[in-house]
């Protein structure tokens, strides 16, 4: 009799945990959906520039004076949403497509948006967001943007697909329009890292930001592509502008996915 007790028990056991991981994965596919049909409304609220007068003018973007600062128009309805725009990311043939917050005076990383969506409400999937040590005015040298993995292969889960050669030499660019500029980058390196012990003196790519001269800037250039997964073969001079791509990988304890990009001359 104990033994049929026990394994009903065991049962009822079983049968609620398995519930409440069903529950669990509908509550995180149904956040995931949500973030992307709110993302997708976003994304129309970027103003289409005239194709003829853009060719006429060179590609220089049109500005327009939003609350004291000077943005691109394209982006003046989504800055006047929430000024903690800062601008916008694709890259073509991933789901990455999506606004870019910064939040400097939030924390040390700037992660207000690690689990917030636009409108501030909680979100899983969050949107990506720049380090709050950079500067997109004046454009440090290195602009790190932060991105959730996701299951649902959303947000910044689709970077990893760098890892594939073949992706690689299809998709040597993606863009990353501020609200002052348009950017596009070219990649330099691709690899696994790991978030460190503040103790550590072990390469840190997720620590640098300015250079204090050309070797320590040709220093950091070095080290990722050694790292790097794939030889680029990108040349990197002192005074070119970079942005790192970084999310969270799982070969290791805490860590990392990234990719490095240069600025490229218009």
């Amino acid at each position: 009799m104990k033994k049929k007790t026990v394994i009903k028990i065991m049962m009822i056991v079983c049968l609620l945990s398995a519930l409440g991981c069903g529950g669990y994965l509908a509550y995180y596919y149904y956040g995931s959906f949500k973030s992307e049909k709110d993302v997708a409304m976003l994304r129309g609220m970027i103003g289409r520039e005239d194709k003829e007068e853009a060719a006429q003018q060179e590609n220089v973007p049109e500005m327009v004076m939003a609350d004291g600062i000077m943005i691109q128009k394209k982006f003046e309805k989504l800055y006047q949403a929430n000024h903690d725009f800062a601008g916008w990311i694709t890259i073509e043939d991933t789901n990455i497509d999506y606004p870019v917050m910064y939040t400097p005076d939030d924390s040390e990383r700037g992660e207000y948006y690690i689990h917030r969506d636009f409108e501030g409400s909680y979100s899983a999937a969050g949107l990506p967001f720049i380090d709050a040590h950079c500067r997109i005015d004046t454009p440090t040298d290195n602009l790190i943007v932060y991105g959730h993995n996701m299951n649902s292969g959303k947000m910044f889960h689709d970077i990893l697909k760098y890892e594939d050669k073949d992706f690689y030499e299809k998709h040597k660019t993606f863009s990353f329009d501020t609200i002052y500029e348009d950017g596009t980058y070219e990649v330099v390196a691709m690899f696994y890292g790991q978030l460190l012990d503040e103790s550590s003196e072990a390469f840190k790519y997720y620590e640098f930001v300015n250079a204090g001269g050309e070797e320590e800037f040709m220093d950091f250039v070095e080290h990722v592509k050694k790292m790097s997964i794939s030889d680029t073969g990108v040349d990197v001079e002192y005074g070119d502008k970079l942005i790192t791509l970084s999310t969270c990988a799982y070969h290791v304890k805490d860590g990392r996915f990234a990719v490095i990009a240069k600025k490229c001359d218009k």
